[in-house]
């Protein structure tokens, strides 16, 4: 196995609102994202969304199991127009703490429907921490060429998108 980077993305001074990544190359087999990340408004965690190739149609659909140090749950499956592959830190949680996402597409350049694992971790140094596994797919022909990751408000500085092909 090998895995080449492809591009790191580094939120620079006065945060994003998304961090994308386009022409990806059909050179690998399988992507890996890696995340770390945390936003600039909210009191404990928030949600990622992300988008492939543009697609807002609802062809996402998601499975998730998740914790937060005191219980479990589960919810799906549900169908959604994005991806929700997991969570990172708020504004609101332990001062520098980010959120670890990673997420990986088995055959990203197949023709059938692509799997998407996730599991990401955040942390608070407080009365919750939250994990959370999901089981995703993208229900679309299409290789995927581009990704865009987004959350309900800003990305901070020093948040960083890491994507790699494993071949």
């Amino acid at each position: 196995m090998t895995m080449t980077l492809i591009e790191t993305v580094t939120v620079g001074s006065g945060g994003a609102s998304s961090i994308e990544f386009t022409g990806i190359p059909g050179t690998g087999k399988d992507l890996l994202l890696v995340l770390s990340a945390r936003t600039s408004t909210g009191t404990n965690i928030r949600g990622v969304s992300m988008t492939l190739n543009n697609d807002t149609a609802t062809n996402y659909s998601r499975l998730r199991f998740y914790g937060d140090g005191s219980s479990a749950s589960t919810s799906g499956p549900h169908s959604e127009a994005a991806l929700e592959p997991g969570y990172v830190n708020a504004a609101g949680t332990t001062a520098n703490s980010f959120g670890s996402l990673s997420l990986y597409i088995s055959n990203y350049t197949s023709t059938a429907s692509k799997s998407i694992s996730t599991d990401s971790v955040t942390e608070t140094n407080g009365t919750a921490g939250y994990q959370a596994l999901y089981a995703n797919s993208w229900n679309n022909a299409a290789a995927v060429a581009s990704m865009q990751i987004d959350v309900t408000d800003d990305f901070v500085e020093h948040s960083t998108a890491s994507l790699y092909t494993i071949s």
